[in-house]
């Protein structure tokens, strides 16, 4: 890593480029007309889950730290 976080940001781009042609190619654009109350909800759904990552993240956090806290 460098010192700059933003150095990283193209690489963030083409990451996210990668994700939107991989749903193009799956769904189509069909998401630019997608009335907006569901784009909400799809963004609900986004959250949970990325909030239910981190719960699983933090949970095999804290199993690492108590296993390194027993040697």
């Amino acid at each position: 890593m460098t010192p700059d976080p933003l150095s990283q940001w193209p690489d963030f781009a083409e990451e996210v480029r990668s994700r939107l042609e991989a749903g193009r190619q799956t769904y189509g654009d069909r998401s630019f007309s997608r009335p907006v109350p569901e784009l909400l909800a799809e963004l609900e759904q986004e959250a949970l889950d990325l909030a239910g990552w981190g719960f699983v993240l933090w949970s095999r956090l804290r199993s690492l730290r108590e296993a390194a806290s027993d040697e």
